[in-house]
């Protein structure tokens, strides 16, 4: 094994990330495995459990990573095929030290990667992960041994006992051909639903599935409407992102499905926290503080929500990214752990619409639509990006009488008339970009002053973005 650190250029903020073979391959793998597993001993951690996704590059990347946690001296469970959030649960369930996914998420096939998992399936902090990368390959006196597991029968009986026979709507899914074949289809006709699948065979695939990406849910909607399904459903490769269609196809921004979910809970224990992102919408906001939730933001990632999730003992929340986190409570009786998982997003969804006899458009109709863009991610060099984010927020807090700011992730600069959000990536180098007004003709006039703020640094490209259409509500993809 190389005594090597790992290559500094494949170390994100939430993950360990790059393309194969070229910044990443079995090697690296393997010193992942080793860098993790020496981590774990020192927090006293004495097993994992390893899954991976259906990459063409994840089933060798997978046994090198094995091969060094073993080395390490840690005991492996090893999981093969399962979705992100199944290993996670599993973690939880089995009071494991930790966990490691091979998988990169939505990103192009020619990707692959690693998430890492600490005990209660607590994701790494950037600096956690910054230790793990920094840290030379040993091998253990004494070493690791390995035993196989299936994780996702026991995890398909916990959705089979908590959802039951709850609903027998028309529902069409599609998992993307990722890990989410594994689970969602049984789940979902477990508790009664008729379910119409594509892509939903575990298969390396010609593109990644980003379940918030419009452009992928076009054959989906297509479904939906010939089958005469009540919803539409995908996930990404490793489902723990959900994205959903109405029964006319139509596609809704997550931050909305966060929305509509948090109303069974809110109607049980008004006054809940519901825990959100500084990229969501003011009208989900507003939508849940009239149904007397309290809307708590907190920064980008998914290792910061579901820290506050755990501190705050929430019950539940939602990222813009189309990841929605389950707490205990959320369910009359439920004490089970936190769970982000986008099949039991799908399953609480259904089991809320069921009851309520209402159409998914129904439940959206009762949010107040307003021009709104996606996530802009302008190309902006690394060591710049943090800067440019604040002088942004700066430049718009100085124009805007009465306006607030708030630096907690980038900055947030909310102004009479709408909001914009800047901040650094954590991933990748870019400058992401959301903003929101009332009405269109402030949403313009957002627009061309965030030209006029960002033809201040000429280390930004992709300004163009600035000028698509607003998302205003729903949107057709039929």
């Amino acid at each position: 094994m190389s005594s090597a650190v790992l290559p500094a250029d494949i170390v994100r903020a939430y993950d360990i990330r790059g393309t194969v073979p070229g910044q990443i391959d079995e090697p690296v793998a393997r010193r992942v495995g080793n860098a993790f597993g020496q981590w774990l001993v020192r927090r006293g951690a004495e097993s994992v459990v390893v899954g991976r996704d259906a990459r063409a590059s994840s089933p060798a990347l997978y046994e090198a990573a094995i091969e060094g946690l073993l080395g390490a001296g840690i005991e492996v469970r090893s999981a093969g095929l399962s979705p992100t959030p199944v290993i996670g649960w599993t973690i939880d369930q089995r009071q494991l030290g930790g966990g490691l996914v091979v998988t990169a998420s939505h990103n192009p096939p020619e990707y692959n990667g690693f998430k890492l998992l600490a005990e209660q399936a607590q994701p790494l902090l950037p600096d956690e992960i910054l230790e793990i990368a920094r840290t030379r390959p040993a091998q253990s006196a004494a070493v690791g041994k390995r035993h196989e597991l299936d994780a996702s029968s026991p995890y398909l009986e916990l959705l089979r006992q908590r959802f039951g026979n709850e609903t027998d709507l028309n529902v069409a899914i599609d998992p993307g051909s990722g890990t989410t074949a594994l689970t969602a289809p049984a789940a979902l006709t477990s508790m009664g639903a008729r379910v119409h699948a594509i892509r939903a065979t575990p298969r390396a695939a010609a593109v990644a599935a980003d379940p918030q990406e419009p452009s992928q849910l076009h054959e989906l909607a297509g479904v939906v409407t010939a089958v005469n399904a009540v919803l539409g459903i995908a996930w990404d490769g490793d489902g723990d992102r959900i994205g959903v269609l109405d029964h006319l196809g139509r596609r809704y921004e997550a931050d909305w499905l966060t929305a509509v979910l948090a109303r069974p809970l809110l109607a049980r224990r008004p006054g809940a926290e519901v825990l959100l992102d500084m990229k969501t919408s003011s009208s989900v906001i507003e939508d849940i503080g009239r149904r007397g939730g309290a809307a708590v933001s907190t920064r980008t990632g998914y290792s910061f929500f579901r820290r506050t999730m755990r501190e705050r003992q929430m019950s539940f929340g939602g990222e813009t990214s189309g990841h929605i986190m389950f707490g205990p409570g959320y369910r009359p009786g439920e004490h089970a752990p936190w769970i982000d998982d986008g099949v039991y997003a799908a399953c609480a969804l259904l089991s809320y619409l069921s009851e309520r006899g209402r159409t998914l458009a129904d439940e959206m109709a009762e949010i107040e639509p307003r021009p709104i863009s996606p996530e802009l991610r302008l190309p902006c060099p690394d060591d710049q990006k943090a800067s440019v984010a604040a002088q942004i927020g700066h430049w718009f807090a100085e124009r805007h009488r009465h306006s607030q700011i708030d630096r907690s992730d980038g900055a947030r600069v909310t102004i009479a008339d709408g909001w914009l959000h800047a901040r650094a990536s954590n991933t990748a180098p870019v400058l992401s970009l959301r903003f929101e007004a009332v009405n269109e003709a402030a949403y313009r006039r957002i627009a061309e002053q965030l030209h006029s703020a960002l033809s201040q640094h000429a280390s930004v490209s992709g300004t163009d973005q600035l000028d698509e259409p607003p998302i205003i509500g729903p949107q057709s993809l039929i």
